[in-house]
């Protein structure tokens, strides 16, 4: 990485924790202090070209500026925001680092959780440089060491600085947003990724549709302070309008700076600084943000920006990397259920108990009993196919009109004593893209009940998150997923003002 000068003391009134990866003084990284970094200068903001760092890093400086429609034009609030007053723009650019296209099927993996702890093994194994080096839990240790959580981190940082080493990835030393676009199949989504405010749970700026468990999140925190760097954005969509989709299509008019084909997902991103980021800035303005992946790493920066204490606004614990999707382009499949019978009852009692919950309707197959359209649902017992209607919602609020809360509140509860869904041993889950053949060989292993699901759309996600409510657990499944080690934000390289430190 690149060389610095010596440490010149802090400035101005704010005395926040310094950060560099690797530290573990209180819990926070240490290193630069904030009177080290200063936005660099290079005569005029923006990419000028490619240069080749005296670091391990490729770094690229300058660059052609653009000026775009509706750059001048703040997104409009959205209905779910709070009304009392808050910062203009949710989004701002970050020095990152982006994989180089050579590295790119090396280094970067799917989700963490795409993988079961046997495969993640057998990848880490046969590839030194895989991101799932960086991303260990305590799954992926021997059982005797799962509680050296130090050891387990320490781990992380050196597989992190073994890619950093490698010369894996390009740096990008003005603060720069990157567009993002994934493509599997005919499915296309573009997204923004820069960095948003960590906000806390009641604030309206983000919304959030899911609870989190603590042990996770407390990993994850750790893992932001002392490994010193974050790459799995959480994943935010938002009600477009044409200005900013105007402005995405002019970023995304030259030529991409990565282009990336890993396990199915067709990656392209371009990158976007001065004039251009502005722009898309101004045109995302302060438009309402709601999660769709990534509640845990969301809770972890929270909880590290409140364990650090950062004072500065501009501190990087107050800003989390995030990728940013139209609404519109958003593709949302279900986790279908499957149902354990406590009372031990046959197959033609549980369709008795099941067509006392609705109409319930022979179907010939899987395909024939998967709902076209909300207000259905397929079953799976016995060997047979049957389509259910379902029950009325049991309140007036988004949440309650929901398939799966209907699903929830009007069978599973009173037909099979399911209260508690996101825990009961009773209930698994299986997300639409493993399939509902899936479905029917693990139902027949253990003569448990099969349930599809229509999925839940995005407007009803939105309509719940902007109700102050939290959804059902395993509501909505979000594909294709962003993969982890595309791009880097180290907080080392970033100082009060978002920029690189010189």
């Amino acid at each position: 990485m690149r060389e610095r000068g010596p440490d010149t003391g802090g400035s101005g009134d704010h005395h926040d924790p310094p950060l560099r990866p690797g530290g573990r003084a209180g819990g926070c990284p240490g290193g630069a202090q904030e009177g080290r970094y200063k936005r660099p200068d290079n005569g005029q903001p923006g990419l000028r070209g490619l240069e080749r760092g005296d670091g391990h890093h490729r770094r690229i400086r300058g660059g052609d500026l653009r000026r775009h429609p509706g750059s001048g034009s703040p997104g409009q609030r959205d209905p779910g925001s709070d009304p009392g007053p808050r910062p203009v723009n949710v989004l701002r650019g970050f020095p990152g680092l982006v994989i180089d296209t050579e590295w790119a099927d090396r280094v970067t993996t799917g989700p963490y959780d795409a993988y079961t702890p046997k495969q993640r093994a057998a990848l880490a194994e046969a590839n030194p440089y895989s991101f799932l080096h960086v991303t260990r839990s305590q799954e992926d240790v021997a059982a005797d060491q799962r509680d050296d959580i130090d050891g387990l981190l320490t781990g992380c940082a050196a597989a992190m600085q073994r890619i950093y080493d490698a010369g894996a990835y390009v740096e990008h030393e003005e603060p720069s947003l990157f567009l993002y676009r994934m493509e599997v199949g005919d499915h296309s989504q573009t997204g923004i990724l820069g960095v948003v405010p960590v906000t806390n749970s009641d604030d309206r700026r983000i919304l959030r549709h899911e609870s989190v468990r603590p042990g996770r999140a407390d990993l994850l925190t750790r893992h932001l302070l002392e490994v010193g760097m974050s790459s799995s954005p959480i994943s935010l969509t938002y009600r477009t309008d044409e200005a900013l989709d105007s402005v995405i299509a002019s970023c995304t008019a030259d030529q991409p700076i990565l282009k990336s084909t890993s396990e199915g997902v067709h990656q392209t991103v371009w990158a976007a600084a001065g004039e251009d980021a502005d722009a898309l800035i101004n045109a995302m303005g302060d438009r309402t943000l709601y999660v769709t992946d990534g509640h845990h790493r969301l809770a972890a920066a929270e909880e590290a920006r409140n364990r650090v204490a950062p004072t500065h606004p501009d501190h990087p614990l107050q800003w989390t990397e995030a990728v940013l999707f139209p609404d519109a382009e958003m593709l949302v499949l279900p986790f279908h259920r499957r149902v354990g019978d406590r009372a031990g009852r046959s197959s033609e009692a549980i369709i008795e108990a099941l067509s006392e919950c609705g109409p319930l309707q022979p179907r010939a197959d899987a395909e024939d009993a998967r709902p076209i359209g909300p207000g259905m649902v397929g079953v799976y017992v016995g060997g047979r196919w049957f389509s259910l209607e379902l029950p009325a919602a049991i309140g007036s609020r988004a949440v309650d009109r929901l398939d799966v809360s209907r699903l929830q509140d009007g069978i599973l509860a009173p037909a099979f004593g399911i209260t508690d869904p996101g825990r009961d041993p009773m209930i698994d889950y299986i997300p639409e893209p493993v399939g509902l053949a899936a479905l029917v060989r693990r139902c027949d292993a253990d003569d448990r009940v099969g349930f599809v699901v229509h999925a839940t759309s995005v407007a009803e996600l939105m309509a719940v998150a902007d109700g102050n409510d939290l959804m059902p657990p395993k509501s909505s499944y979000f594909e294709p997923k962003p993969r982890s080690g595309v791009f880097v934000r180290r907080l080392d390289r970033e100082g009060p003002t978002g920029a690189a430190p010189t």
